[in-house]
């Protein structure tokens, strides 16, 4: 699917509003204008204004130069946009598939009609290079809401291309558009406009000085972003975009480590139901992470081709592996089950059941919390590994707690300074040993897998091979545990 930058500016300006001579701006060396267009756009969306709410537009206009399905998303203060043809009346189905996510098991429907008549200047450095488009915008829409209003007005846009020049294009174009009477519009855009309200969601704000942050405030804050981050990724994911179910995954496991190791702050059950459906969201987002990840540490062992293609045949079961959790990764986010946790995790957003603990500021609640969870963490972690029964089931659980504490610690990031800090930085260390043991384990058994099935000698052979290798480096990284646990107590 084309996809692009957008990176425009706004302006209201009045019906006699005179527009600026470009060509006196500097770096605008000279404009063209184009022929006059008279464009119909039909905008989309859920009767709860699903996508407005996440500043994204959906429309299909015709009339221009580039007829076709457009689907705008943010970019941070920019956003990006996706072109499809015209086709038939139903939205496209890829289009569907990027904002599933967001509209849920809710109908996409018209909500409003655009017509406008748009006036095009395209303004050109001295070699001709295209710095900037220039658009003078007669619009009247019709909005198909329930009592939706009939309106008419002008406004001007000035759109550039992301790059250094075109960015400088817009700073001092800017300048010329407001000295000629362009106002920033109160709306966010024209279907905002046309349906007379701005529904785009409100972002949980911190204090400017973030020392004053409450615990309450941080968490939500938390949640929010881990929240965004999650739904930034699913489209990706079902597009099976590189590294996108890994990072599904983590931002599964950061909302739920707020709610399990932050629990004492919030009251009632939700917390608990959200963080169990969290907990198998991130199980069956694993299955292909921990495939793929098995894959590429086997596909290397066969690189200098001491273990005759064990490596290779140890990979394709992964690859084999990966394709049935893909499987059951598709299954889940189309589920109404799926469906149902995201709504639940927007509602514990927007009206988190905090306890009166959670008005405490973060720097003398949360903080002082993580400390004590790490040294406590610390202290039975090398209990356990100098037990002389430990498990790699022990280990593994060891380096599932660690992982919690390191997503909340990043949590309390912006309130963590001295020991703390360098508490923080020892437990990324801990736990960066521990995905090494993980890692040669899971493999260790992978190798059992295969060579339980197989009765040629000479393969079996080159699985103890590769399995003594997974075995060092399991040790290796078990051992080297106890001093880098000490060091956090």
């Amino acid at each position: 699917m084309p996809e692009q930058r957008e990176i425009e500016t706004k302006y209201e300006v009045g019906a006699d509003t005179v527009a600026p001579a470009l060509t006196a701006v500097r770096g605008v060396d000279h404009v063209t204008t184009d022929q006059v267009f008279h464009l119909v756009a039909v905008y989309y969306d859920t009767d709860a204004l699903d996508l407005a709410a996440s500043r994204i537009t959906l429309r299909r206009r015709t009339g221009g130069k580039d007829d076709g399905w457009h689907l705008k998303l943010p970019d941070g203060a920019d956003r990006r946009e996706v072109q499809l043809p015209l086709g038939g009346e139903d939205i496209p189905a890829e289009l569907v598939e990027r904002v599933r996510a967001l509209v849920r098991g809710r109908a996409l429907a018209p909500i409003a009609i655009v017509e406008n008549e748009r006036h095009t200047t395209y303004c050109h450095a001295v070699d001709g290079e295209l710095v900037g488009e220039f658009v003078d915008d007669h619009v009247h829409s019709v909005s198909l809401l329930p009592d939706g209003p009939e309106k008419t007005w002008r406004e001007w846009e000035f759109e550039v291309p992301d790059t250094p020049l075109g960015r400088k294009a817009a700073i001092a174009v800017d300048r010329a558009l407001r000295a000629a009477g362009g106002e920033r519009p109160d709306a966010a855009s024209k279907l905002a406009r046309a349906i007379d309200a701005d529904v785009a969601r409100v972002p949980v704000r911190l204090p400017r000085r973030i020392a004053h942050a409450s615990a309450g405030q941080l968490l939500t804050a938390a949640l929010a972003a881990y929240r965004d981050k999650l739904l930034q990724e699913d489209p990706r994911v079902r597009a099976r975009a590189e590294d996108s179910v890994h990072q599904m995954r983590i931002a599964t496991r950061q909302l739920r480590s707020v709610l399990t190791e932050f629990s004492g702050f919030f009251d009632g059950p939700a917390r608990a139901a959200l963080s169990s459906e969290l907990k198998l969201l991130a199980s069956i987002l694993g299955a292909v992470r921990d495939a793929e990840v098995l894959a590429e540490r086997f596909e290397s062992l066969d690189a200098a081709g001491e273990f005759g293609g064990a490596g290779a045949v140890l990979a394709q079961r992964q690859h084999a592996a990966q394709a049935r959790g893909w499987g059951r990764v598709d299954l889940a986010l189309d589920s109404d089950r799926y469906f149902v946790l995201l709504d639940a995790i927007d509602a514990f957003i927007a009206d988190p059941p905090l306890r009166e603990r959670a008005e405490q500021p973060a720097v003398k609640s949360l903080a002082p919390l993580l400390d004590k969870r790490i040294r406590s963490f610390a202290r039975q972690s090398v209990v356990l590994l100098a037990d002389p029964a430990c498990t790699d089931h022990d280990v593994h659980a060891i380096r599932k707690h660690a992982k919690r504490l390191r997503y909340a610690s990043a949590v309390v990031d912006p309130v963590v300074r001295g020991d703390l800090r360098s508490e923080v930085k020892g437990l990324a260390k801990v736990q960066g040993r521990l995905g090494e043991f993980q890692d040669a384990t899971i493999a260790r058994d992978a190798i059992a897998d295969l060579a339980a099935e197989t009765t040629d000698p000479s393969i079996a052979f080159r699985l103890g091979r590769v399995d003594a290798i997974e075995e060092r480096r399991a040790a290796q990284a078990r051992d080297s545990l106890p001093a880098l646990l000490r060091r956090l107590r």
